[in-house]
């Protein structure tokens, strides 16, 4: 039969405590990771340990809003702030172990650029990236 896909129609993402959900706003959601890059001078002894840490980072997209409920509002008005996430990729409101949700803790970068092109029908749009403090962590619903 084939495993379930996920489909880019369908989103929860939520930050903060209570959680607001901004799935609305968005327009493009990656969850991924790049090696963590180490400080100072590297020897021999540290080349020869394994670590396998990797930054985590959301890296976002989503429309211009001002208003007091959107996510560009939001981030504005949390910048620097640590906040809880929840990421459901298929858009189901509780995890289960074949649609899992991911959770953690995200740190909100700088504030919101703003702005864009002239145009007489075009809507603006940004971009940021939002480093993960603790998590992911794979929720599969409980029992």
């Amino acid at each position: 039969m084939g495993s379930t896909r996920i489909k880019g129609n369908k989103l929860a993402l939520k930050f903060g405590s209570p959680a607001e959900d901004f799935w609305a706003d968005a327009t493009s959601v990656v969850l991924e990771n790049e090696e963590t890059s180490g400080d100072g001078v590297i020897t021999f002894e540290n080349a020869a340990q394994v670590d396998d840490s990797r930054q985590w980072f959301f890296t976002l997209s989503a429309i211009q809003s001002t208003a007091a409920t959107s996510f560009w509002r939001y981030l504005w008005d949390n910048t620097g702030e640590t906040v809880a996430f929840t990421y459901a990729p298929h858009g189901n409101a509780d995890p289960t172990d074949s649609e899992p949700h991911f959770i953690g803790t995200c740190k909100i970068g700088p504030k919101p650029s703003v702005g864009g092109e002239a145009s007489a029908t075009g809507e603006y749009t940004f971009e940021t990236r939002l480093d993960v403090v603790t998590g992911p962590t794979l929720d599969v619903g409980g029992a």
